[in-house]
C-alpha cells in the first residue's frame, strides 16, 4: 500500500473514533480523551491510536484500561464507515504531547511573569551607574 493510501486511512480512523467517542460512547470518561493521532501499518491490519488526557498518573492507567475494554466495540462501530478489506486491531498508545505543551505554557508564563520584574531591577542597577 502506498503512503498517500495509509495517510488516508489513518485520517479516516482518527476523525471516525473521535466521532464514536464524543457522539456515541455512553462512559462520560471517554469524553475526557483526546484522539492525537492514528497509524496504521501497510497492511492495514493493525492501527496504533494515539490519544491524550491530562490528568494524573492513576486517571492515565484507568483510561488505558477502559480504551483496551472498548477497542472491540469502537472498532464494531467504526468498520460499517471505512468499507476496507481488513479492519484494523485498535492499539491504543498515551501521547504525552498535549502534558508537554501544557508544561511549557507554565513555563512561559512563569517566565513572562518574572521578566519584567528582573528588566525593572536591572535598570535600577543601570540606573545607579549613571548617576
Amino acid at each position: 500500500m502506498g503512503k498517500k493510501y495509509i495517510g488516508r486511512v489513518s485520517e479516516m480512523i482518527r476523525q471516525k473514533l473521535t466521532q464514536v467517542i464524543l457522539e456515541e460512547s455512553n462512559d462520560p470518561r471517554m469524553a475526557e480523551i483526546t484522539i492525537t493521532g492514528v497509524e496504521v501499518n501497510r497492511d492495514t491490519t493493525r492501527a496504533q491510536v494515539y490519544y491524550s488526557l491530562i490528568g494524573d498518573a492513576e486517571k492515565k492507567v484507568e483510561a488505558q484500561r477502559m480504551l483496551d475494554g472498548a477497542a472491540g466495540w469502537l472498532r464494531g462501530q467504526i468498520a460499517p464507515t471505512l468499507r476496507l478489506r481488513n479492519i484494523p486491531e485498535l492499539v491504543f498508545v498515551y501521547d504525552p504531547s498535549l502534558e508537554h505543551g501544557e508544561r511549557i505554557d507554565a513555563l512561559l508564563e512563569q517566565w513572562h511573569q518574572e521578566a519584567p520584574a528582573e528588566a525593572l531591577a536591572e535598570e535600577a542597577v543601570d540606573g545607579d551607574a549613571n548617576a
